[in-house]
C-alpha cells in the first residue's frame, strides 16, 4: 500500500507542477513548487503515522504483579487502553506471599515479564541490573520531586514508573472507640499504656498484632530505628559498616522490651500468637481491636470491606516504642509505594512506551486515583488528590516532619528479627538477646556482602 501511495503521490506532483508552470506567470515557482512539495509530505507522514498505529493490533504487554497490588480500576484502564492502541495487557498475578520470590527466581533465570510491580526505593536500587533506564521519557520532568526520588538510582537513572503514592507506618485508631471512651493521641509512652488500660478495662482489646507471622512486630523495632537515625545523621552508615551494633542503641532495647511488656499487660489479646495478617481487616472492621500498625492507606481497605465501620475516618499517631517522652518521637519516615518497573531484555520496549504514555495522561491519572481511595497523595504535578485522614492526623503529630530517608538500611532481615522476637515472646530469649542475636545475622551477612 505504501508504495503505491508513493507513486501515486510522485505523479500527482508531476502533473500539478507541469501546470504550474504552464499556467502562472505572475507567481515565483519556487514558492509554488516548495508548496506542493510540503502538502505531499505531510500526507505521507500522516499515512505512515497511521499504519505504525495499527501494526500494535494484537501485540501481547505482559505484566506481573502481586496479587493485591492490581486493583479494578487498573483493568479499566487496560481496557480501554486495548481499545485504544490494539495493545493486549496480560496481567500475571501471583498471591501476595510468593510473589517476591517468584520475580525474584524469574528475573535471574530471564523470564521477566516486560513490566512487573516492584517496591520503590531501596527494593528498586537492589535488582538495577535487570531494568531499563526510563530517564528520557517525556512524564519524567512531570513527576513530583518525592516520586521522582523513590525510583532515582545511586547514579541518576530513573528506574520505574511512580504512579502511587507515599505512605507511612503508625498506629491507626478506630476514632469512634477513642471518642466513646474520651481518648485523645497519647503525647508519650506512659499515656499510651494509660490509653490500653481504658480500652482493655471496657471489654475492648487494644491492638490487633500477629507475631507468629514474623514480618509485622519488627516494624515496631524499625520505626524506632528510623527516629533514632533522623536525630542522628550518619547512623544508617555505621549500622550498615557493622561499627554500630542494634544491641547498642538504647531505645532498641527499650521497644523490644515494651514489646513484651505489651504483650504481656494483655493489650494484644490472650490468643494473640494464632493471629493471621489476613484477619486484620475483620479485627479493625469490627471494632473488637481499637487499634492497628499499620500502613496510611489501610484505612481505606477497612472502610471498602466494613463501609459502616466509620474508616474513612480513622486516625493515626507514630509509634511510640523505643522512647518515654513527650517529643521524642519528631518524625515519621515514609515510603513511596509500588512503581512499575521495566524489564531491560524486553521485546516490547515500544508498547511499554506507548502503556506508559497512556497512564501518565491527566485525564487518565484522575481516572486512576478516583478508583484508588486507599490513596493518598498524586505522584504527578497538577493532579490534585484529598489526603486520607491518617496521613493527615500523622503529618500533624510530627509538625509536618514526614521524612523520605536519605540513607538505606542493610542487612535488615524482617522476618529473622520477627523470629527472635517471637521467640521472646514465648520466654526463651531476652529483649537484649533478640538484638545480640539479630546482630550476629546481620554481621554474617556484612562478611558476605565483602
Amino acid at each position: 500500500m505504501k508504495k503505491i501511495l508513493m507513486w501515486t503521490l510522485v505523479l500527482l506532483v508531476s502533473i500539478s507542477l507541469v501546470g504550474v508552470f504552464s499556467l502562472t506567470s505572475c507567481k515565483e515557482p519556487e514558492v509554488i513548487v516548495e508548496t506542493v512539495i510540503e502538502t505531499v509530505t505531510e500526507t505521507v507522514e500522516v499515512e505512515v503515522q497511521a499504519e505504525e498505529e495499527v501494526s500494535f493490533q494484537g501485540r501481547v504487554l505482559t505484566l506481573a504483579s502481586s496479587q493485591s497490588w492490581v486493583k479494578d480500576v487498573d483493568r479499566e484502564l487496560a481496557e480501554e487502553f486495548g481499545k485504544e492502541t490494539g495493545i493486549i495487557i496480560d496481567f500475571q498475578i501471583t498471591p501476595d506471599p510468593q510473589y517476591i520470590d517468584i520475580m525474584n527466581t524469574k528475573l535471574n533465570t530471564g523470564e521477566a515479564p516486560d513490566i512487573f510491580l516492584w517496591a520503590a526505593g531501596t527494593g528498586l536500587r537492589q535488582i538495577e541490573d535487570n531494568l531499563f533506564d526510563l530517564s528520557d521519557e517525556p512524564w519524567v520532568p512531570r513527576l513530583e520531586k518525592w516520586a521522582y526520588d523513590s525510583v532515582l538510582s545511586d547514579d541518576g537513572k530513573v528506574l520505574g514508573l511512580q504512579i502511587w503514592s507515599i505512605d507511612g507506618w503508625g498506629m491507626l485508631y478506630n476514632t469512634e472507640i477513642f471518642d466513646e471512651y474520651g481518648l485523645t493521641p497519647p503525647k508519650d509512652y506512659a499515656e499510651f499504656l494509660e490509653i490500653c488500660e481504658t480500652l482493655k478495662t471496657n471489654g475492648i482489646i487494644p491492638i490487633w498484632e500477629f507475631p507468629s507471622e514474623l514480618w509485622h512486630t519488627p516494624m515496631l523495632v524499625s520505626n524506632t530505628v528510623h527516629v533514632v537515625a533522623n536525630n542522628n545523621p550518619g547512623t544508617y552508615d555505621k549500622m550498615n559498616s557493622g561499627e554500630l551494633k542494634l544491641a547498642d542503641i538504647p531505645e532498641l532495647v527499650l521497644a523490644v522490651a515494651q514489646i513484651k511488656a505489651l504483650a504481656d499487660k494483655g493489650y494484644f489479646g490472650e490468643d494473640y500468637m494464632s493471629h493471621l495478617w489476613t484477619d486484620s481487616i475483620e479485627a479493625i472492621g469490627t471494632g473488637k481491636y481499637a487499634m492497628i500498625l499499620a500502613y496510611t492507606t489501610f484505612q481505606m481497605e477497612v472502610a471498602a470491606a466494613y463501609p459502616d465501620s466509620g474508616a474513612e475516618n480513622f486516625k493515626m499517631f507514630p509509634s511510640l516504642e523505643g522512647f518515654t517522652e513527650e517529643g521524642d518521637v519528631n518524625s515519621v519516615n515514609i515510603g513511596a509505594g509500588v512503581v512499575h518497573a521495566v524489564n531491560k531484555d524486553s521485546e516490547n520496549i515500544d508498547l511499554v512506551r506507548a502503556w506508559f504514555e497512556f497512564r501518565t495522561k491527566p485525564e487518565n491519572l484522575e481516572e486512576f486515583y478516583e478508583g484508588r481511595d486507599d490513596l493518598s497523595v498524586s505522584s504527578f504535578t497538577g493532579v490534585e488528590m484529598e489526603t486520607l485522614e491518617s496521613m493527615r492526623t500523622m503529618s500533624e503529630y510530627v509538625d509536618g516532619n514526614m521524612v523520605i530517608p536519605a540513607g538505606d538500611l542493610m542487612f535488615w532481615d524482617r522476618m529473622v528479627l520477627g523470629k527472635y522476637i517471637e521467640e521472646m515472646l514465648v520466654g526463651t530469649l531476652t529483649p537484649l538477646q533478640v538484638l545480640e542475636n539479630f546482630d550476629v545475622d546481620r554481621g554474617k551477612l556484612m562478611e558476605l556482602a565483602e
